[in-house]
């Protein structure tokens, strides 16, 4: 933190004004999207199918994909899942739980995959990350989820959970949103530094490099997200939140909604994400029906995933009466 400080008061001591003037992303644009899909659902997966096939550094089994509940009869279903996974990870994010919550209500599911992740582009992954990509990810997983079912339900883990907030706040048609933690804000505070003026440059002073990098939990997990990427996408990260979690974009979301967390006490919770702003965007959201539970032997940051949860039957149980409430 002092060092943070240190370099943003040099930047200051140059002049308020070159300060001020310095280089910062421009806020996401919030506009209405419209995708060419076809509504034919066989057409639809192979179209999917050779796009993801097209992508330049994709590692194996990160692909967007459709998982259907009849694979026999690929057909619309009256359900439709979409798992949003978060921020450098993958679809595996929420392996075993989208899946088996699916079948559990015959569901079709669609496995979105954010712009630019999944990839392995060496000292280039991330590089290209934007808010917007991001935002027009989740937008083009609403809309083949609405040819997939009748009713749309969203299941968002962290980065993932703010699109899922995002959709849900423009999108009344969505049925309900299911938040892991969801990534309202940074738990390390000076994350707020990224998208003000200079942001970059002095993560770059900061962390003496040009990339984040993260020591893996275990051999799997390099498998299913990036371990080492440039810092500009964390800088479009910031500016995701900064411009869209927002007490207005909550307020905006009327649909049933269940928040999970891990959180056991103040040593032992989520350090990724922070709980107490989580936790304030629970009591500003619109929506009247509405459930939080903590889950304090997950152990981790992520909730509904074999590689790294230690409780991920715990949340798919909390989750599956959830839906049940509102699935009939």
């Amino acid at each position: 933190m002092k060092k943070v400080l240190y370099v943003l008061l040099g930047l200051i001591g140059i002049g308020g004004v070159a300060y001020v003037a310095g280089p910062k992303p421009n806020p996401p644009k919030v506009q209405e999207y419209s995708f060419d899909l076809p509504d034919d659902l066989i057409e639809l997966e192979k179209q999917i199918n050779e796009s993801e096939k097209a992508v330049v550094g994709l590692k194996p089994d990160n692909q967007a994909r459709i998982i259907w509940a009849d694979t026999a009869n690929k057909t619309k279903t009256k359900v439709a899942l979409v798992y949003i996974h978060g921020f450098s990870a993958s679809q595996e994010e929420g392996d075993p739980v989208a899946s088996n919550l699916a079948k559990k209500f015959n569901a079709n599911l669609y496995l979105a995959r954010v712009a630019e992740h999944g990839l392995d582009l060496g000292d280039s992954t991330l590089k290209n990350f934007t808010a917007d990509k991001a935002i027009e990810s989740a937008e083009k997983a609403l809309a083949i989820a609405k040819k997939l079912g009748d009713e749309v339900h969203i299941i968002g883990t962290s980065f993932g959970g703010a699109l899922t907030l995002y959709l849900a706040s423009k999108h009344p048609e969505i049925k309900t949103i299911t938040l892991y933690s969801p990534c309202i804000a940074v738990f390390d505070k000076t994350a707020e530094i990224l998208d003000n003026p200079w942001g970059l440059q002095i993560a770059r002073q900061v962390r003496g490099s040009e990339f984040n990098d993260i020591k893996p939990k275990n051999e799997t997990q390099p498998k299913y997200w990036s371990m080492h990427y440039r810092l500009e996408a964390l800088v479009e990260l910031q500016n995701l939140l900064t411009n869209l979690m927002t007490p207005e974009t909550f307020a905006n979301v009327k649909c049933p909604t269940l928040l999970c967390y891990y959180y056991k006490d103040e040593e032992n919770q989520d350090k990724v994400v922070s709980v107490p702003a989580l936790l304030k965007m629970y009591d500003e959201l619109g929506s009247t029906q509405k459930e939080k539970v903590a889950f304090p032997n997950a152990n981790h940051h992520v909730l509904a995933s074999y590689v790294l949860s230690e409780d991920w039957k715990g949340v798919q149980n909390k989750t599956e009466d959830f839906l049940a409430k509102y699935i009939k």
